[in-house]
């Protein structure tokens, strides 16, 4: 009876390490995007950003989902000739498959993502003649102000 209850107890412990591992190492790979960061190495740290994203998509981690979203959109604006439009389309695939509070979080981003695109740009979008025909749905640079975004 001892040795059950030590055994218990024991693989009780070993679980509960566990979960806290799980949660650590997260920290850990965050810990490692903001020295490569500060070191200025913005590939190397998207690299470990996208590993992060891998992970927290199997284990169904919104927040850090997002967070990890996040920085590549970051990482994608410095790197990438197209950044914008790469991350509204990532931002959307994610949208796409996100559950209830995700997607509304991942909306708000992309919203506020083109209400920047619209402050920086305003000058040249009232000058733009009307379309009725789009190139692409996420190619929000060439549509003018009477054509909705979808």
């Amino acid at each position: 009876m001892k040795h059950i209850v030590t055994l218990i107890t024991i693989l009780l412990f070993s679980q509960i390490a566990q979960s806290q591992k799980n949660n650590e190492s997260f920290e850990v790979l965050w810990q490692q995007v903001e020295k490569l960061e500060r070191d200025a190495l913005t590939k190397s740290a998207l690299k470990v950003v996208s590993s992060i994203s891998k992970k927290a998509k199997s284990e169904k981690n919104s927040p850090q989902i997002i967070k990890a979203l996040l920085f590549a959109s970051k990482y994608a604006m410095t790197l990438e000739e197209d950044g914008q439009l790469n991350i509204i389309k990532d931002f959307k695939q994610e949208i796409v498959i996100a559950e209830f509070p995700t997607t509304n979080v991942l909306e708000s981003y992309v919203a506020n993502l083109y209400w920047q695109f619209f402050q920086q740009n305003r000058y040249q979008l009232y000058n733009l003649t009307k379309t009725d025909v789009k190139l692409e749905p996420f190619i929000f640079r060439t549509l003018n102000l009477t054509t909705s975004v979808s």
